[in-house]
């Protein structure tokens, strides 16, 4: 009898501790839990999940990159200028070092276009009455994978065709994939002709001829060129989020795009294009009685979380 009272006590305290994680079978049956899922609450600034209307959160995000352009000269350091006719046929001549169309002037950054009225010289020769503008990138100096992209920035006026933008593209543009498999994103995107309307824009796909897009045109009760707004890109492993002074805007979420192109470092550009001699671009027709024109940038930052 002895042997059963000493056995006894050790089975239910056996039972007992094999037992204690197990489900109380009187509650229902939870969901499993998926082990990659963070919780909600736990996700802040640019890891957590927005919807269009939210605010931006700030939280657990770092300053890592800026351009603040209250220097005397562009950084060369950061930015390469474009030059030349670029793309989409347009009219303007992206001048390179010329301060007649990009300077540093009182804490910004003042692209400006305009009507050349007699020659000049650049790396290209001798240049008569043509139109001209400025075109920055940090393309092969400065890209960053995920983060918060923003700028505060006034777009110019006009009637047609002025068109700047604040857009990024792929680093494998420098390995061999073309336009748009190495994809673009268009943080802000303002065609002049349709002055109450500003472009959030992703773009994507494996040829010219096959691309693809999630575009949303964020309305206003004003011209957004009547003052300066701060747009930004928040891009995380799980979305693209676009926003207008810290409001979302637009959400691309990225398990809806594919082939994705989204995952890789990204570099910046700022340019402000003045149209196309025909209607077939979204910038417009090119209208020289808007000119000149200046789109004023007071500044660039990069944010990402501790952990990138």
């Amino acid at each position: 009898m002895k042997k059963k009272i000493y056995i006894l006590p050790a089975i239910l305290l056996l039972m007992c501790s094999c037992s204690s994680d197990e489900h109380d079978s009187t509650l229902p049956t939870p969901w499993p839990k998926d082990p990659n899922e963070q919780e909600e609450e736990d996700k802040s600034g640019i890891d957590k999940t927005y919807t269009i209307g939210q605010q931006l959160e700030n939280n657990d995000i770092q300053l890592i990159w800026a351009d603040e352009f209250d220097a005397d000269e562009l950084n060369l350091d950061f930015w390469t200028y474009e030059r030349g006719y670029v793309r989409n046929s347009e009219v303007q001549y992206y001048t390179v070092g010329r301060k007649e169309n990009c300077k540093l002037e009182g804490g910004m950054l003042v692209i400006t276009g305009q009507k050349e009225e007699g020659s000049f010289e650049d790396q290209d020769g001798t240049h008569n009455d043509l139109y001209t503008s400025a075109s920055i990138i940090t393309n092969t100096k400065k890209s960053w994978k995920y983060g918060r992209f923003e700028i505060r920035a006034k777009v110019p006026g006009g009637t047609t065709g002025i068109w700047p933008a604040f857009w990024a593209k792929g680093d494998s543009q420098n390995s061999g994939a073309s336009w748009p498999s190495c994809g673009e994103i268009d943080i802000m995107e303002y065609a002049v002709k349709s002055p109450y309307e500003m472009i959030n824009n992703v773009i994507w796909g494996e040829s010219s001829s096959a691309s693809k897009s999630s575009t949303r045109k964020v309305p206003s009760d004003t011209k957004y060129s009547d003052d300066f707004h701060i747009y930004s890109l928040n891009w995380s492993p799980t979305q693209i989020t676009f926003a207008i002074d810290n409001k979302v805007t637009h959400v691309v979420e990225m398990a809806d795009i594919s082939p994705n192109p989204f995952h890789q470092p990204f570099s910046i550009l700022l340019n402000l294009a003045l149209g196309t001699p025909s209607d077939n671009s979204l910038g417009g027709k090119f209208d020289e009685a808007n000119l000149p024109v200046q789109f004023l940038v007071e500044y660039v930052r990069i944010y990402q979380t501790s952990a990138e």
